[in-house]
């Protein structure tokens, strides 16, 4: 299989992240899950009922794109509540973890649009699943 591009010239530990959420509805909980299949940080999504639990393995300066899952779940991903929890000495493997992304697609599969966000660029450089990412951090084993 070909490996995905590296991830760029800095080097990260990988954060592990669980995201405990609950939707409006069943369809809206299956509609979030739906959407993360994808995501080059997603481990996994799965939602039961009105309840979501996701498992995210991001690079470490990238804590903030969780939090905001959390601050506001409702305008970010369409979550009544959303809670975040960073388990010890966890290893998971997201595609990112695995280099497994390649920036070929014109929107993130959140199919949100990063260029018309305010830190694309300055503390963020993109989606990787992106042709518009600007590189990011390389996986420190």
């Amino acid at each position: 299989m070909k490996r995905g591009l590296p991830m760029s010239n800095s080097t990260t530990h990988p954060l592990v992240t669980v995201l405990f959420g609950y939707a409006p509805t069943p369809l809206k909980a299956a509609q979030i899950a739906e959407t993360f299949q994808d995501c080059p940080f997603c481990v996994s999504y799965k939602s039961s009922g009105r309840s979501t639990t996701g498992i995210f393995s991001v690079p470490s300066d990238r804590r903030w794109w969780l939090d905001r899952m959390v601050e506001d779940p409702g305008d970010i991903i369409g979550l009544e509540s959303a809670a975040l929890f960073y388990p010890q000495e966890v290893t998971a493997f997201s595609p990112w973890t695995k280099g497994e992304v390649h920036p070929d697609r014109d929107l993130p599969p959140c199919r949100t649009d990063c260029r018309e966000c305010s830190r694309y660029g300055c503390d963020c450089r993109g989606c990787p699943a992106t042709r518009f990412f600007l590189g990011a951090e390389e996986v420190k084993s």
